[in-house]
């Protein structure tokens, strides 16, 4: 009541009081004054009445009269146009009504009355245009709580409002109508504003009440309330839809073209705003190292929420007049940028700690094929795009190299870095027997592949192996070589110093101690070729290779997919484009039997043959060094020599057997067969060069000093033969050493068929088949033909007279000078 009366009409009151009630006695005349105020008032009201009668009266006429007016005025305006431009005479301007009225003074009289009458029923329709869009306004707010299609229906109503209003050709001149239309835009926006909110809010509240973000158990009444506000969000959604060209023409954005469904969007935004709450503040669940924390709670809230959108959603999306779509493929693609949002949060962490990134990566890989094997998604992947930022794939690569490297310089640096880790019994003889750096060589490697194979991008994975896994393996070269080249430069310790007692022998000198240092090299970069072997078979490293090999071709020319590593750090997006192309890569015999890791397991298989290489120089050094007595020996022509069958060998090799054998037991420990038995070839053939040339060729025999000699060459095979354990070893008449053991029959013959201790299967003695090879007129080829059927295929004919004339007893016989 107070609202009403305002403050000059409370001072009339009080001014009315004061005139007339100045004592108690006074007040008995109220009655009488308030009858005679109604009478008055009813008086005035009747009054009033009449007096509108007569004023919309007197509208309506002088409203007839001035249409009239108008009229006839527009009639004399149009009759003086004709008139002045039909005739010169100046007099007819002056024209003149009979009471001498100028007809241009009523003219412009009546022209600005009918400016005056186009302002006010311009004004009019202002004020009707204002009052339909404050009601539709109202009608909106009266409905927001109560009725949905009140809402919408006002809604409609005001885009229809304002798409009339924007075709409108006088609203750019008019400040009235542009304000108009301003307001009408503003209204929109509201009802739009306020019934999304609304709507939105409501629906979150039931999904509260429904239990999410838990498991979903919907009373009915909630899940009817529910579906009233998603039909709703999505009516708003589809009207808005349809005005959208209106609206853009109006300038009033109230979505973007792409936008999502409204309902799935506020939906999503419930997921958003936990997300936020919890892991993009400063609770102790924010953390940049842990992403598996919020992508569990994403996908808790995906999985609690698919079989509402399945069961209940998805057909009230259909009933609706939106595009048809997957609501649930639709909701998981809204779920992408809220997990991009949480990657951006974090950018700044990961960046300073890039070996994060690895993990992150897993667990949005994890997360991702979660969402595609169990609820069939086929969006954009969020990991592809989070390694597409180049500061984030160049802080995890950087990382990688810098820890790999690390790592491997700390293993390096050990003094045991090349000592063997597992007892020879715990592998077989042909399996690598990995060091401590060849197997922290191996994992590094390995590791790094398992972390960075969830990468999409094959020209991301091929950076990462050339920048953080090819080095470590270069690295490894290096230091092997280095050693390598190190112990050559100090090879001549190896000469034995046969006076020396103090170095020991067998497993303890110095040269078996550089045969195990020799070896360990040998197992380390064996056990890393082997692991390169099964890395280029793998699936990852086979997509690379097939990679390389397209980008290769698309290259043309003469481009070898084996140097892509040259060009590697100047790729462009059209270089990615092709290499990750997985198409079926075209069969190209060229190229069937390489792989990415070819030329790794090349050099190392060049480095493992060097290895060998320099342990076959020492070994063959030292044991021709322990020969010096043995080759210095001058009694083979001597009587007595080897005078019994069962002579033993000569004494010089006594010292030499044993090490010998320790030697090739050793080989047998330390080396792979492969590798023994090259070592034991290479020495067979340098010892059997030595006995030939340094021995028998350099000696005089008779036939007792060469039995010795068979005696000791047969001993050395033994030695050879049972340690080796196999026929790789013996040459190709099934013996060792097969052109000392020809040498060795030679210089044992018989002269002249007389018994000799041994067992000695030349079918004719010395002194038949001799002379015909020394007399030069014997054919060669036929003299090598019977020889051969005597056992003797290897030695040259030149060798074999060298032999026959060393032989002391024979020369004494046949003495022709023919022949000697």
């Amino acid at each position: 009541m107070a609202a009403l009366v305002n403050s000059e009409s409370r001072q009339a009151i009080q001014q009315f009081l004061g005139d007339n009630f100045t004592s108690l006695e006074s007040l008995e005349l109220v009655d009488d004054l308030l009858k005679e105020e109604e009478r008055t008032h009813a008086q005035l009201e009747q009054e009033a009445a009449a007096a509108s009668k007569t004023t919309q009266s007197l509208v309506a006429e002088a409203s007839g009269v001035a249409d009239s007016v108008h009229s006839k005025a527009m009639r004399l305006i149009n009759v003086h146009s004709k008139v002045v431009g039909s005739t010169a005479d100046e007099s007819v301007s002056a024209w003149e009504f009979r009471d001498g009225t100028a007809v241009m003074e009523l003219v412009s009289k009546l022209a600005a009355e009918l400016q005056i009458y186009r302002r006010l029923r311009q004004a009019k329709e202002y004020i009707d245009e204002f009052i339909e869009i404050e009601k539709i306004a109202e009608q909106a707010a009266q409905n927001m709580a109560k009725s949905s299609q009140g809402v919408l229906s006002a809604y409609s109503a005001s885009i229809a409002l304002l798409s009339k209003h924007s075709n409108d050709s006088e609203v750019t001149d008019n400040i009235s109508a542009q304000s108009l239309l301003e307001y009408i835009k503003h209204t929109v926006s509201s009802i739009w504003t306020d019934a999304e909110t609304t709507a939105a809010n409501s629906q979150s509240e039931c999904l509260r009440k429904m239990g999410w973000p838990g498991k979903i158990d919907p009373p009915v009444a909630v899940l009817g309330e529910f579906g009233a506000n998603f039909s709703m969000l999505a009516s708003l959604d589809h009207i808005t839809r349809d005005a959208s060209e209106i609206l853009l023409q109006s300038g009033v954005q109230l979505q973007s073209e792409d936008a999502p469904p409204l309902p799935l969007k506020h939906i999503a935004r419930a997921v958003d705003i936990r997300m936020r709450y919890h892991f993009e503040s400063a609770r102790g669940t924010s953390r940049a190292d842990k992403p598996e924390w919020w992508l569990s709670q994403v996908m808790n809230m995906v999985r609690s929420l698919v079989p509402l959108l399945e069961l209940h959603l998805q057909s009230l999306y259909d009933r609706s007049a939106l595009p048809p779509l997957d609501v649930r493929n639709e909701f998981i693609r809204l779920i992408q940028p809220i997990i991009q949002h949480k990657l951006a949060h974090d950018r700044s962490d990961y960046i300073s700690n890039g070996l994060v990134i690895a993990h992150v990566s897993r667990e949005l890989s994890e997360f991702e094929h979660t969402l595609q094997d169990v609820y069939f998604f086929d969006g954009p992947s969020v990991l592809d795009a989070f390694l597409a930022d180049s500061d984030i794939f160049s802080a995890w690569v950087n990382a990688e190299r810098k820890s790999a490297i690390d790592s491997y310089m700390e293993t390096i640096a050990d003094p045991g870095a090349f000592n063997q880790l597992y007892e020879d019994e715990v592998l077989d003889r042909d399996d690598p027997k990995p060091t401590q750096i060849a197997q922290n060589v191996v994992m590094l490697i390995s590791d790094i592949a398992e972390r960075y194979a969830v990468v999409p991008s094959c020209m991301q994975q091929l950076q990462f192996l050339s920048t953080t896994q090819f080095p470590v393996v270069i690295a490894l070269v290096e230091d092997v070589e280095g050693e390598i080249d190190e112990f050559s430069r100090i090879s001549l310790a190896f000469i034995r110093d046969a006076s020396s007692t103090v170095s020991g022998s067998g497993a303890n000198s110095p040269f078996a101690a550089q045969l195990r240092r020799l070896a360990s090299w040998y197992q380390t970069v064996w056990y890393v070729e082997e692991a390169a072997r099964d890395w280029n078979d793998s699936a990852i490293y086979v997509d690379m290779w097939a990679a390389v090999c397209r980008h290769a071709r698309a290259l043309g020319g003469d481009a070898d997919p084996r140097d892509w590593r040259d060009e590697c750090d100047d790729w462009s997006e059209k270089d990615r484009n092709v290499l990750d192309d997985c198409v079926t890569l075209e069969t190209n015999e060229e190229w069937l039997d390489g792989g990415i890791w070819e030329r790794t397991i090349k050099t190392l298989g060049e480095l493992k043959q060097r290895i060998l290489e320099l342990m076959s120089r020492a070994i063959n050094k030292d044991t021709v060094g322990q020969l010096r007595a043995y080759r210095k020996k001058a009694n083979w022509a001597s009587e007595g020599v080897g005078a019994d069958a069962d002579v033993e060998v000569s004494i010089e090799l006594s010292g030499l057997l044993p090490e010998l054998s320790h030697l090739v037991s050793m080989l047998s420990e330390l080396l792979p067969f492969s590798g023994s038995a090259y070592l034991l070839r290479s020495l067979a053939a340098e010892l059997d060069t030595f006995l030939v040339e340094r021995v028998a060729s350099a000696h005089q025999f008779n036939s007792s000093g060469g039995w010795q000699l068979a005696m000791d060459v047969s001993a050395i095979s033994r030695v050879l033969r049972a340690s080796a354990g196999s026929s790789a070893l013996r040459g190709p008449s099934g013996q060792l050493l097969v052109k000392a053991v020809e040498c060795a029959r030679i210089l044992s013959c018989s002269l002249d068929g007389e018994e000799l201790p041994g067992d000695n299967d030349m079918a004719l003695s010395l002194s038949e088949w001799a002379p015909a090879v020394l007399d030069a007129a014997t054919d060669d080829k036929e003299a090598m033909l019977v020889l051969g059927k005597l056992g003797i295929r290897h030695l040259s004919i030149e060798k074999i007279r060298q032999l026959i004339k060393r032989r002391v007893d024979f020369a004494a016989t046949f003495s022709s000078p023919e022949m000697f």
